[in-house]
This record gives structure tokens, C-alpha cells and sequence, in this order.
């Protein structure tokens, strides 16, 4: 009995931990892109730094350009999804 009552409540908060990592994980708080702004869509082995170079103005600081497309896609860290679409802000377009 005991058993049943410790694998129904580990179940339950598991089940609780993984809903919670959706609500957060959701990409539904980055706003759409503007009209000044473009989209682009990582592939397979891109980095944030390969996408940056290849988007930013030859005067930019690639580092910056990599600041700048973080915050504008509300990303926590520098990991990509193939697919993944990124909102590339009008300040870095050359």
C-alpha cells in the first residue's frame, strides 16, 4: 500500500515538474518581428556566433550582435534547435 501511495505521488510531482518546465520553456513571450526586422531559421550545427557574423553590419562586434539576438529572443542561454526560428533586431541588420 505504502508503495502504491509513494509511486502515485512521485507520478503526480512529476507530472507537476514537467508541465512547469513547458510553461517556461514556452516561446510564446517574444514578441513578432517588425517590419524592420527579419527572421531567420537555425540549422543543423549553427551556433548563435556563425548566425550573428552572417546577419550583422561589417562595423558590429560579432560579441554584440550575439547580445543583442539573445535579449531579442529571449533566450537564456546559447544553445539552438534546428528549426528555430530568431528575430534578428533592426540595430544589427547592416
Amino acid at each position: 500500500m505504502a508503495r502504491a501511495v509513494f509511486f502515485s505521488l512521485a507520478f503526480v510531482l512529476l507530472l507537476v515538474g514537467l508541465s512547469w518546465a513547458h510553461t517556461f520553456a514556452s516561446e510564446e513571450d517574444v514578441r513578432p518581428a517588425a517590419a524592420s526586422e527579419v527572421v531567420i531559421y537555425a540549422d543543423t550545427g549553427d551556433t548563435l556566433w556563425k548566425l550573428a557574423s552572417s546577419v550583422k553590419k561589417p562595423s558590429m562586434d560579432t560579441r554584440k550582435a550575439v547580445h543583442l539576438l539573445m535579449k531579442r529572443n529571449d533566450l537564456s542561454n546559447a544553445s539552438l534547435r534546428s528549426g528555430q526560428a530568431l528575430i534578428v533586431p533592426a540595430e544589427i541588420l547592416p
